[in-house]
């Protein structure tokens, strides 16, 4: 075992001023002189070879295990099973952390949190970070972006690259519904076709990348009708904050007896006395929630076809590359992170669904096995393009695993980034003494060091649910893949330094007013 220490890094910097004028004023300053320097040489910007756009879907908060091509019911999902056939899919992938903004620049930037240096929503992404979007825009595409959510807004730098980047959210933070600014599916869908058709209108032949960001499989659940209906469910029901916590608490006390809620955990983390004691059975009201976030699958898979119908209508679908994958997904009853994605790092957070349509959907029905994950993205997305790889890159070119080779059997790291209260104050890496889960192959190791160095390991290929922590009870073998896992975890913490970030306090403080504007005055509310 290792103890904390291990894992200290260069602190991570404070800007003085950390608002997004002053980070886009040295985005500028920096343009500028790229600018001189790219009319000094007076080379103009290659075309690039590969398919003539790139389109990248991502889906929050979404289970690779309730989509059908990754075993959930394809009756629920049609439009996704239906683009799964036509695609490779990867059948086991990982998201390097299992929050929103963390995980959507390590799929902009192919690094890990540890290394592009946001630790977790609400931080500023540094600007000497590389996005997809910077690498496509200089090569001549027309980079489009449309956000589901707060978390992605431009305010914390991740339009970085983009010439249009879509943020206005029709859903507003209200307390015990929305916890932030969002949109629903049906206006994502529409503001991507809208921006497309902009695009090519503008120049009819040029090359499109649009990423689109689906925020619906997040909690709150208040589906349409129609989708409550394809589930089983009455039309009007839904589920707010409140709900999913009393759903939280008594998962909780069955668990060991006591009444935490999700806030606590936030902040806290979750006690080895619910981890321990977590049964792993869903109450009649977790099978209820169950049902609504399916409604809410349901409801975003027909807004994906949309999408989808949108681009073959425009003649885009067929020469294009197109990526759809997940930041994270969600614990339902199975752990004790009940109804939560952020405080651990179990398959339910972070195994992701991950399809690649190639052009013309050659390649199509082909299922990909080898563990992956998000990090790869962007590697995979500069080979097909034949543009240069940014050396901070960690991931791999996936298109080997469809070309009849094979990649080197890889540890890949994920990063816990809750709880955010007191072990976050004397450590160099907000993240330090988070839960982390390293995987390779079949084996599974977690190191949780706020929970006094607590270990598990689990082989996922006789135990997907994580069921049995195999170092309760470990055979030799167990003890040398835990001691093969935890060496790996040390060479990762030890290459990989953060950039610098600091907190964007602008949403905190706007919710502070308006909860004071609804009555809500107290440090508690």
């Amino acid at each position: 075992m290792f103890n904390i220490s291990t894992f200290r890094h260069r602190r991570v910097t404070e800007i003085t001023d950390s608002n997004s004028a002053v980070r886009r004023s040295s985005a500028l300053v920096l343009g500028f002189f790229a600018f001189l320097s790219s009319c000094a040489d007076d080379v103009p910007v290659e075309p690039t070879t590969g398919p003539q756009h790139v389109i990248l879907i991502t889906l929050d908060t979404t289970r690779a295990d309730h989509l059908g091509a990754w075993g959930g019911d394809p009756s629920l999902t049609p439009s996704l099973t239906r683009l799964a056939n036509e695609s490779v899919v990867f059948s086991d992938a990982m998201s390097p952390a299992p929050t929103t903004l963390a995980a959507h620049t390590s799929l902009l930037t192919g690094r890990s949190p540890r290394s592009h240096g946001v630790p977790r929503n609400g931080y500023i992404v540094n600007p000497e970070n590389v996005t997809l979007a910077e690498l496509l825009g200089e090569a001549g595409f027309n980079t489009l972006g449309v956000v589901g959510s707060f978390a992605l807004e431009s305010l914390f730098g991740l339009d970085q690259g983009f010439a249009r980047y879509d943020e206005e959210f029709g859903l507003e933070f209200q307390p015990g519904m929305y916890d932030q600014n969002q949109r629903r599916a049906g206006d994502v869908t529409d503001r991507a076709l809208g921006l497309l058709d902009g695009a090519l209108d503008e120049e009819p032949n040029g090359r499109v990348f649009l990423f689109a960001h689906y925020f619906d499989a997040h909690t709150p659940y208040d589906p349409p009708p129609e989708a409550l209906l394809a589930v089983g469910l009455k039309a009007g029901d839904r589920a707010d904050l409140e709900d999913i916590g009393r759903a939280v608490i008594a998962q909780q006390h069955a668990a060991a007896g006591v009444r935490l809620g999700p806030r606590w955990v936030f902040s806290n983390g979750v006690p080895v006395e619910i981890l321990d004691g977590a049964t792993g059975a869903p109450t009649a009201e977790d099978q209820r929630l169950e049902k609504l976030y399916q409604a809410e699958l349901s409801y975003l898979d027909k807004e994906l076809g949309r999408l989808i119908d949108g681009l073959s209508e425009r003649g885009l679908l067929d020469d294009s590359l197109l990526i759809l994958t997940a930041d994270h997904g969600e614990t339902f009853w199975e752990h004790g992170d009940f109804w939560n994605h952020g405080v651990a790092t179990y398959q339910t957070t972070i195994k992701v669904p991950l399809l690649i349509r190639l052009p013309d959907a050659s390649m199509e029905g082909l299922d990909v096995a080898s563990v992956v994950s998000t990090l790869d993205v962007l590697p995979t997305v500069c080979a097909q393009l034949g543009l240069e790889l940014p050396a901070a890159a960690e991931g791999m070119d996936l298109s080997v695993l469809w070309s009849g080779g094979e990649l080197p059997e890889r540890a890949h790291v994920s990063e816990a980034t809750q709880p955010v209260g007191e072990i976050e104050r004397e450590v160099q890496w907000l993240n330090q003494a988070k839960a982390k889960a390293v995987r390779k192959g079949r084996w599974k190791y977690i190191y949780t060091p706020y929970l006094a160095g607590r270990e598990e390991l689990y082989d996922i290929e006789t135990d997907p649910g994580e069921s049995v922590n195999l170092l309760l009870s470990p055979t030799s073998l167990h003890l040398e893949k835990a001691s093969e896992l935890r060496g790996e975890l040390e060479d990762w913490a030890a290459r990989l330094t953060p950039l610098p970030s600091s907190f964007e306090s602008a949403q905190m403080e706007a919710v502070r007013s308006r909860l004071e504007g609804l009555g809500y005055a107290g440090e508690d509310d």
